[in-house]
């Protein structure tokens, strides 16, 4: 496939679609290596099918020509193999002792002890826990919440307790915080709501479901957030985007917590693209070049980030959702028409996305496909998307929806109890949901 006058983008992850999409709206093309090679993804760009227990696909990247790569989640946890693409082509992101730092989480439980946002508390995974107290069992290599559980109901086998760790449960709205950082500075890109296990989803535990966004930045959240970033950015030398996992939850002080560190292009980045309608992979690849001494980018500073960001604020931008649909057996993926995403309707929010093809089976607990949802403001944006899923699932599943009413998703959505203690009727973690 060949798509003469475009500068080429080599992208690599267990999901790239959302980032093959932000590529074409920067003016690259993508080259994806993907795991799921969905028909959306397929449509816009070439696809090499990533299986983890083979190298065939490692081998087709190796033999492309040099170019500029990205990579989207889980490849964080594999700097090996980052590190073997980065002898073919160029990294436009994080790795080396970067990576190392930012994703080890006693790292940044000292970096961040005496600051406005703490890093929630960890210990080894063979510790004993304080009584009385939640604490999750996390392995070190993770993604989209996989593997979490209540430390009491995990028992790490003692030969596997180098691969986790035990961190402080915090009850509260899991929030995300998009960050860039270039050589000199770091700026807040926006903040979101996520979507944590969420029953409406079909998700479990603490598996990753999507988000929305909350623009402008709470004012009682800026500061501690923009510094957080700051300190992060600085410590590890991170560039470009990354991500924040954290906690909101007023009734304990501090109030934020962070849980955790994606040093690269997140799953909600494309939300906030969406509603500023900004191509933020322009800005990431100008601030890794930024490592450069000799590089001083004229065109996509964060100073010019930073000023088209406060205008997109001060226009009360309508949020924007997506909920990633998990399986909840083993299903055929329905056959959904779809128009091909386009450079000419770049910034047109799809009804859904991550598109399998028709009849392929989905095992259980996999995400079959992503939702969209919009609105003028956060209740009008959820019930967009509760219809969404309604949709989808009286094709997959009648029977289950057929009493299944628009505000009793929206209630699996986005649950009411306890809203006045929080910052707007609430999200919460899977315990609560």
């Amino acid at each position: 496939m060949n798509f003469p006058g475009k500068t080429s983008v080599l992208i690599v992850g267990a999901s790239t679609r959302a980032a093959a999409c932000s590529a074409i709206r920067a003016g690259f093309q993508p080259v994806c290596a993907d795991q799921f090679a969905d028909r959306d993804l397929r449509a816009v760009t070439e696809v090499i099918f990533k299986i983890d227990d083979s190298n065939h696909w490692l081998e087709e990247i190796l033999k492309r020509e040099p170019q500029d790569w990205i990579y989207t989640g889980a490849l964080e946890n594999r700097p090996e193999l980052i590190q073997q693409i980065n002898r073919r082509h160029t990294l436009q992101g994080n790795a080396g002792e970067s990576l190392k730092k930012v994703r080890d989480p006693f790292i940044l439980q000292e970096l961040l002890a005496n600051q406005s946002i703490p890093f929630a508390p960890c210990l080894p995974a063979d510790a004993p826990t304080p009584p009385r107290e939640l604490w999750l069992s996390k392995p070190l290599l993770s993604a989209a919440g996989q593997g979490i559980r209540f430390a009491g109901e995990h028992v790490i086998d003692p030969a596997d307790s180098a691969h986790y760790y035990l961190q402080q449960y915090q009850p509260g709205i899991p929030l995300s915080a998009l960050f860039l950082a270039d050589r000199d500075c770091c700026v807040l890109v926006g903040t979101a709501v996520q979507l944590i296990g969420n029953l409406a989803l079909q998700a479990a535990g603490f598996q990753f479901c999507g988000g929305m966004t909350l623009s402008p930045v709470p004012a009682e959240w800026r500061h501690m957030l923009e510094k957080l970033g700051q300190n992060v950015a600085r410590e590890c030398q991170l560039r470009g985007l990354f991500g924040c996992d954290l906690i909101w939850n007023p009734d304990q002080q501090p109030g934020l917590w962070l849980t955790e560190v994606n040093p690269r292009y997140t799953a909600l980045t494309e939300l906030f693209e969406l509603q500023y309608q900004l191509p933020l992979l322009r800005w990431h690849f100008a601030a890794c070049r930024s490592r450069e001494e000799s590089s001083r980018a004229t065109e996509y500073s964060v100073a010019e980030l930073i000023q088209l960001l406060k205008t997109r604020e001060k226009q009360h931008l309508s949020p924007v959702s997506k909920g990633i649909f998990y399986a909840p057996t083993d299903l055929p993926a329905p056959e959904l028409d779809f128009e091909s995403f386009n450079a000419q309707e770049a910034w047109q929010i799809p009804a859904f996305a991550d598109i399998p093809d028709p009849g392929a089976i989905i095992p259980a607990g996999t995400p079959v496909c992503t939702l969209f949802g919009t609105g003028s403001d956060r209740e009008s944006c959820l019930t967009s998307l509760a219809d969404q899923i309604l949709n989808y699932q009286r094709q997959i599943q009648p029977e289950l929806t057929r009493d299944l009413s628009r505000q009793e998703l929206c209630n699996m959505l986005w649950p009411q109890k306890e809203s006045e203690k929080l910052f707007f009727p609430g999200f919460f973690s899977s315990r609560n949901v």
